[in-house]
């Protein structure tokens, strides 16, 4: 009797997670969906036929969209129009490179604090990154343009990308957990043989975590993608296509609506796939193991 009870619970709650699910997961296709649709017909079919499919498909409005969607930047020399291309150029810099940076930053600290623990210092500084994950520090911007400005990395994208290292965030502790279920006995057979401290990083360690590594630069490398804020105010001569979109669509209100909509797609497309393809090591465990016993 207890048993059916449970089972029957246990169906109830099956059924109505996979509802919500399947709803929340509508809310995020269809719109995308409607997006692409839209994208393909002129401007008077969408506004004649808003929900229907088009009536003649315009794929060049997707052509159109990498020279037609620019931003105004103000340089040296004079302004300067910056188009789709170049954009995207900055975004995956920006977000390919100086991801790499954060999250290879964020592996070493978390390395030297889960394998040096014997030394003061890593315990020190294990203690300062907790709290700073509980405590946020306020930064104003204003002060922060103006630091920025003084070591020459305002409006710079390769500075900041240079200067973007850090030890803070959350990821740092998923690093700790990886290395600290990594044994010991590795190293120590690695520095039997003659190997460096360093060595042993790299070719011993960080191979055996690059699971995890990849999973949290894919979270890192997805947010990064979508940061406009960074553009708007740290480097506004690098525009990235997050904040290309927002300046674009602002400037051009009263453009085509289906040329907004392509440059849309176009900006979440690489996301899209990216996630295809890499979807096991995003939701799968980043976890690893090392040796038992």
């Amino acid at each position: 009797m207890v048993n059916n009870k449970v089972r029957e619970n246990r169906t109830v709650f099956v059924a109505v997670s996979v509802t919500v699910l399947t709803i929340y997961s509508l809310l995020l296709i269809v719109p995308l969906l409607w997006a692409v649709n839209s994208a393909l017909k002129n401007s008077l079919d969408l506004y004649e036929n808003v929900f229907g499919l088009p009536t003649k498909i315009k794929p060049e409005n997707f052509l159109q969209a990498f020279t037609k969607i620019s931003v105004p930047i103000n340089t040296v020399s004079g302004s300067r129009s910056v188009n789709l291309i170049e954009m995207f150029y900055n975004t995956i810099f920006y977000a390919g490179v100086g991801t790499l940076v954060v999250e290879f930053s964020r592996c070493v600290c978390a390395y030297c604090v889960a394998k040096y623990r014997k030394y003061k210092a890593m315990r020190i500084f294990h203690s300062i990154v907790i709290v700073l994950l509980v405590v946020q520090l306020p930064v104003a911007l204003a002060s922060q343009i103006r630091w920025f400005t003084k070591i020459g990395v305002y409006n710079n994208m390769y500075g900041l990308v240079l200067i973007s290292g850090t030890f803070t965030g959350a990821h740092f502790l998923y690093f700790y957990a990886a290395f600290k279920s990594i044994s010991w006995e590795y190293a120590e057979a690695a520095f039997m043989d003659g190997a460096s401290n360093f060595a042993v990083f790299f070719y011993i360690m960080l191979p055996q975590i690059k699971a995890t590594f990849l999973a949290l630069y894919l979270l890192t490398f997805i947010s990064a993608w979508n940061d406009y804020s960074s553009s708007l105010t740290l480097m506004p001569n690098y525009p990235v296509v997050a904040y290309g979109l927002y300046k674009y669509n602002s400037l051009n209100a009263a453009s085509s609506v289906p040329l907004q909509l392509a440059g849309c797609v176009l900006i979440a497309l690489p996301i899209l796939i990216l996630f295809l393809i890499f979807k096991d090591k995003l939701i799968g465990n980043l976890n690893i193991g090392g040796l038992k016993g």
